[in-house]
């Protein structure tokens, strides 16, 4: 660990870019930072808004669209898709959008929440036109002063360690050229990497999507990924947070195109969802290469756990690292049934994973491995009737091991919803690609129980209580036995107020990590605990002018120590015309303790939205600038530059976005 957190404390910032709409809520934003203090692992997936990659790009028509538009959507949940639809077959059309704050399942916050994504179009057959769009968007990046490693050594003779450029080079391309059909291409090379390896692209990801009304519902040929149930197998959202399970039909069984920068945790192949509107298949085959850590030769692993040393973190730049690249390949398949009748929904998913390293990595082991099929299962479902749902998946692997989560969600009125979630992970349990509910970033040695409240305090107040306990019946992430923990969270916020609106956060987590200690025979637990304040005020003057403050506090503790630490932020916007915007943002920190850290939110290019870790001592501010010289073309320039213990650094970067 202390070699990591000095590799940290050099880097300091993790940049991670986050790919996110450009209609974005406050809270997606919190949800992200959530994700950063797992503390299994490094590295973040994308945000929750990426789950939905065209459907943010629009607005939707409440008074024509269909109950699967809706929950397609991701805004609303089950009983509000329930009363809207059934006001709308009573009253007819809507004419404002505070009209369905009388509705049952609505409150004014809710509204205001909801009114960026959503029109009123009281005559029907009239739709948004989405298809014919296209958009480039590329993006030019570089750090100064330049890292050694980019540099000849004139000296000893020898050549820069980096084979490529101190570049970060990004190109994307999305098409809609037809109402059924879109596209999505993606390019990216990191500083220090080379722009071609073994002739081709250094990463590249895309895809070509077609969805029908008819027998064919979606068809994707290229880079996916997939939801089904919620999650265990195969997962695509981020379902991380008690309170934002917001499961339907659609969700439990949803193919969703990838053409995203992050270089793991994505099919690659095709997949068809087909059928009637009660009874549909999902069918997919994917086949990929991965790179592996040097654990892995070292350890010799089985034929089971070949993706627990898979390398998803640090980049390809020196000659030893692209070595790595590739060395194992991972070939995935299976079939999802699913039955829907009225508000009942249930699936059952059935796939086979073959895992192993390639010809290259076979003559570094010391004995072959023999590959064998990894089998897993499915069973999920989902119901609701007025005020409650409730949903869950029982999943297994290998038929040796089972994980089930077990959830529900109760409209008491319009000012007090509930949800209660109860999981359990086996210890050898191993998903395909899973991305649901823990406590960690790892599906698996996980036992608890979470409840969540959202409660409508007053007119412009509104407040959540989440708690979370967990149990882990085997050792674990920095523990050698046995062990548990719990997190309790308290926020208040009025986010009724367009003009003026302010939120509170309480968190306090606590957690049992075995003492560094190698001489002691008997190493007993030794609590933590991470207090964390974050209190934030945003002024909005006519869109124009928004200022942000923003206050976090974090104090860590163990049994004889303790770190405090804060940051400070202060943001400010200007868009005085429509063809210019400027954003600048100031962050004063102090954090001598990794486990104290704090993430937070930086401006950033479109579609690449940024949370750097902060950690150290020091003062960082960022300038970025958007020049809309005509409606089809946008340039945006970022310059960002840090003083942490003395050292400074500087981040520019530059973006042309395109589109017609």
């Amino acid at each position: 660990m202390p070699g990591r957190k000095f590799d940290l404390f050099l880097l300091l910032i993790a940049w991670i870019p986050v790919l996110v709409q450009a209609q974005q809520t406050p809270i997606s934003l919190q949800d992200v930072e959530d994700l950063l203090y797992r503390n299994e692992s490094a590295l973040i997936p994308e945000s929750l808004t990426g789950e939905f990659p065209e459907s943010l790009s629009l607005t939707i028509d409440l008074n024509n669209a269909s109950s699967e538009e809706l929950e397609a959507s991701g805004i609303f949940t089950p009983y509000q898709i329930h009363t809207l639809q059934t006001y709308l077959e009573k009253f007819g059309p809507i004419y404002s959008i505070y009209e369905i704050a009388t509705l049952p399942g609505f409150h004014p916050s809710r509204v205001m929440e909801v009114e960026p994504y959503v029109c009123l179009n009281p005559k029907k057959n009239t739709t948004v036109r989405n298809h014919g769009r296209y958009m480039v968007l590329f993006n030019l990046e570089r750090s100064f002063p330049t890292a050694e490693g980019f540099m000849d050594n004139p000296s000893s003779g020898d050549e820069a360690l980096y084979t490529g450029p101190p570049l970060k080079t990004i190109l994307r391309i999305r098409a809609h050229p037809w109402k059924k059909l879109s596209m999505a291409l993606s390019y990216e090379k990191d500083a220090g990497e080379l722009f071609l390896y073994r002739n081709r692209p250094q990463f590249l990801s895309g895809y070509l999507s077609y969805e029908g009304e008819r027998f064919v519902k979606h068809l994707v040929v290229g880079n996916y990924k997939l939801n089904q149930g919620v999650g265990l197998v195969n997962g695509a959202g981020f379902l991380h947070r008690v309170g934002d399970f917001r499961i339907n039909q659609l969700s439990l069984s949803r193919i969703k195109p990838y053409a995203s920068l992050t270089e793991t945790r994505y099919e690659q192949g095709l997949a068809c969802k087909m059928g009637t509107n009660k009874f549909q298949f999902l069918v997919w085959a994917s086949y990929q290469k991965f790179s592996l850590s040097p654990s892995a030769f070292a350890e010799n692993p089985k034929t089971d756990n070949w993706l627990d040393y898979q390398r998803t973190t640090g980049l390809y730049r020196s000659k030893s690292e692209l070595e790595a690249r590739e060395l194992a390949y991972r070939i995935h398949s299976g079939v999802q049934m699913h039955y829907r009748h009225q508000q009942l929904t249930v699936g059952l998913m059935y796939g086979s994973e073959w895992v192993g390293p390639g010809i290259k990595a076979m003559a570094l082991l010391k004995e072959n491995p023999d590959p064998s099929p990894q089998q897993k299962v499915s069973l999920h479902g989902n119901w609701y009737r007025r005020k409650i749902q409730v949903f869950g998946e029982l999943a297994g692997s290998e038929f040796r091991s089972l994980a089930f989560l077990l959830g529900t969600r109760y409209h008491f009125n319009d000012y007090v919803q509930g949800s209660l979630l109860v999981h359990h992970y086996g210890t050898e349990y191993r998903g395909s690609l899973p991305s649901s509910y823990s406590s960690g970033s790892h599906i698996r040695n996980e036992q608890g129980l979470a409840f969540h409240l959202h409660l409508e305090t007053g007119k412009y107040i509104t407040a959540k209580i989440t708690g979370e306990l967990f149990r882990y019946p085997v050792p674990r992430y920095l523990t050698n036995v046995p062990s548990h923990g719990y997190k309790l969270d308290l926020s208040l916020q009025n986010p009724g107020n367009k003009m003026l609106q302010w939120r509170a956060r309480v968190v306090s987590k606590f957690w049992q990590t075995s003492p560094a200690d190698l001489t002691s025979k008997i190493r007993s637990l030794q609590d933590s605990r991470v207090n964390r304040f974050d209190a934030q005020i945003i002024y909005n003057h006519l869109e124009k002018f928004k200022w942000q403050s923003r206050l976090v506090l974090s104090y860590y503790s163990q049994k004889q120590s303790s770190s405090p630490a804060y940051a400070i932020v202060q943001q400010v916007t200007l868009a005085s015309s429509p063809n210019l915007k400027v954003s600048t943002q100031f962050v004063l920190f102090h954090v001598s303790d990794w486990e104290s850290r704090i993430y937070l939110y930086e401006p950033g290019f479109y579609y690449s939205f940024s949370f750097p870790a902060y950690y150290g001592i020091g003062q960082k501010t960022t300038l970025l600038l958007t020049l809309k010289p005509v409606d089809e073309v946008s340039i945006s320039v970022k310059i960002s530059g840090i003083v942490n213990h003395g050292t400074r650094k500087w981040d520019t970067g530059i973006q042309l976005r395109f589109k017609f």
